[in-house]
């Protein structure tokens, strides 16, 4: 027998959680933390509905917290399997976790110092000794090549161009009477991103797991090069600051290589960028270190004065280096984690400046529903952070063309090579709205069968 549960990423954009079971062989497809609404945080908490230390395996789709960030917890709860990834995930997704276990262990300081917790002491889901262990877990799988996992099943990772790294996940599965191929799509990328490469084309498969990120929207036509010349320019004449929340692993460094392309092209005058995230150079490494996984011209990453490591970046690793940026006047751009304003150090900016009208806050990624980010976005002119009342006078401006998630259109087109429809398509990894919009899509225009499952739902293949 052959099941597939969804157990995150169902109904939601986050927690993906997937668990194959065939026979009595289980294995995971991403290990993801939910974020948004307390609702949502909350299931992070409770106990998992399978035994974690019945799951062999687990193959991860990129670095994203909303999909390995469960790894540590997974760990703790008696998982002792291989975790298998590309290489780039690997070691993003080993900074990414200490990164989220730092943050989360300087919030619960900081809820217990200013007694800002329900409970009785404010504790991190997971510590950095927690993300280390995970790491032990961990080993390499390549693009386009099988590797089998005992004798019914067998996997192979495609391009998902999303971020550096990013796979779909093809599996082969077996169990005795049957046999049945599965795509798991991951988080699909957009096309002409220098950062990345473009999406592969998908395989043939009986069973699609598909995204719908923006499953009901179309990416509007914007220049972001022409939108962040307008907005830079605009803070230099104020002499304030941009504040930028952004995932540090990505839209980082798609941010900075646009500014500094601005500058060397003289559009702007030079400014300070401050990258307030203990990630930053370690990941403008793994950059150079895997030119083939995207599309930068080598020299442009390893010259002094790179796209992506010039003299006007200044790096924040510690805690009171971040804090020393209360004090910074402008004209500077502040990006901090995290990008949906789940939590991290740009709440602490936040909280600072979001009252200044000469301040403009630039949101450049998808917001879940239930975060700050999504209030903002929103128009909302009051939100609370840390329990804190934060009046709303900066500038709010939402731009849309850095996604790196393929919007409807992009994900159809990504879809063309697939003549013979999956008997199946499970659309997932997005709010409902946009998952039923997507299965509309696809059911209208391909003729595809849809199905949007709900969280913690099993279906037999």
């Amino acid at each position: 027998m052959i099941q597939l549960s969804f157990h995150g990423a169902a109904g939601t954009v986050t927690g993906s959680k997937y668990l194959i079971s065939v026979n009595k062989r289980k294995i995971l497809i991403d290990c993801g933390m939910f974020q948004g609404g307390r609702e949502l945080r909350l299931r992070n908490w409770q106990q998992l509905p399978f035994d974690p230390s019945e799951v062999e395996n687990v193959i991860l789709t990129h670095c994203h917290i909303d999909h390995i960030g469960y790894l540590p917890k997974l760990v703790k709860e008696g998982f002792r399997g291989t975790v298998y990834c590309t290489p780039p995930t690997a070691e993003i997704g080993h900074i990414s976790l200490l990164d989220a276990a730092h943050l989360q262990m300087e919030d619960a300081e900081y809820r217990n110092k200013k007694r800002l917790t329900r409970h009785e002491k404010a504790l991190p889901l997971f510590t950095t000794d927690d993300a280390e262990e995970a790491m032990r877990f961990f080993e390499d799988a390549s693009y386009m090549e099988w590797m089998a996992l005992g004798k019914e099943i067998r996997f192979r990772l495609h391009d998902a161009g999303h971020i550096l790294g990013a796979a779909g996940v093809e599996l082969e599965l077996n169990d005795g009477s049957k046999k049945i191929s599965i795509f798991f799509s991951g988080d699909v990328g957009r096309y002409g991103n220098p950062l990345t490469n473009n999406p592969a084309e998908p395989p043939a498969t009986d069973y699609l797991v598909c995204e719908s990120t923006y499953g009901g929207r179309i990416h509007a036509p914007e220049d972001p090069e022409f939108e962040f010349e307008k907005m830079i320019n605009e803070i230099i004449e104020r002499k304030s600051i941009l504040l930028i929340p952004a995932f540090a692993v990505g839209r980082t460094q798609q941010i900075v290589y646009l500014v500094n392309h601005l500058i060397r092209h003289k559009r702007i005058p030079t400014i300070d960028i401050h990258i307030d995230s203990p990630m930053a150079i370690s990941t403008t490494d793994i950059y150079r270190k895997y030119i083939s996984y995207h599309s930068i011209d080598p020299e442009e990453l390893h010259s002094d004065e790179s796209l992506l490591n010039s003299r006007n970046i200044y790096f924040h690793k510690e805690k009171k280096d971040s804090q020393q940026l209360n004090r910074l006047k402008g004209p500077a751009i502040i990006i901090s984690a995290s990008g949906m304003l789940s939590g991290g150090r740009i709440l602490h900016h936040m909280l600072n400046r979001l009252h200044d009208p000469n301040v403009i806050v630039a949101l450049v990624g998808f917001m879940a529903e239930g975060t700050p980010g999504r209030r903002l976005m929103d128009g909302e002119k009051e939100i609370y952070i840390h329990k804190t009342l934060a009046r709303v006078n900066a500038k709010i401006i939402s731009l849309h063309g850095l996604s790196g998630h393929a919007d409807f259109f992009e994900l159809l087109h990504w879809l063309e090579p697939l003549k013979t429809k999956p008997k199946k398509v499970f659309v997932t990894h997005g709010e409902l709205t946009q998952s039923t919009a997507m299965a509309a899509h696809l059911k209208d225009e391909r003729g595809w069968d849809c199905l949007i499952p709900s969280l913690d739902q099993t279906v037999e293949l």
